[in-house]
């Protein structure tokens, strides 16, 4: 049985199914990295209540899977506080400075177009980073 995620061959994948691959790889690598703080409150989250939760949103693809847009949030405030932006990017300030925040933003407008081989190698990525990170731990 294939599951919603399509194939098991990354090769075989569409773009669309591909995404939907990496976005669970990605959030759990999120996790891993930035620990069970929400950024925004500071509240203590686990299982389904922690999230990775962007500052400036999925919808504007060439940020999506930036590091740098990307932190650990409770559910409250990812979902019925949007992301607590302004909180969010208050910290984000002062966690990796002016210029780099104003770099996403800058980047979050350009013209994107997905590009499987992209894709396809940032599940490699990730996948074999958390590998890594599991391995240490």
């Amino acid at each position: 049985m294939r599951g919603r995620r399509g194939p098991q061959n990354l090769e075989k994948k569409t773009v669309p199914q591909l995404q939907n691959t990496l976005w669970p790889i990605f959030a759990n690598y999120i996790k891993a990295v930035h620990g069970s703080e929400c950024f925004t409150c500071g509240k203590r989250c686990e299982g389904r209540d922690r999230q990775a939760g962007h500052f400036i949103p999925r919808t504007y693809s060439p940020v999506k899977y930036d590091e740098d847009n990307v932190r650990v949030q409770c559910s409250r405030c990812n979902e019925f506080y949007a992301g607590k932006p302004v909180e969010y990017e208050r910290k984000l300030r002062l966690q990796i400075g002016d210029e780099a925040v104003e770099n996403l933003k800058r980047e979050s407008t350009k013209t994107w177009k997905w590009d499987r081989q992209w894709l396809i190698d940032k599940i490699l990525y990730y996948r074999q980073a958390l590998k890594e990170r599991e391995e240490a731990a």
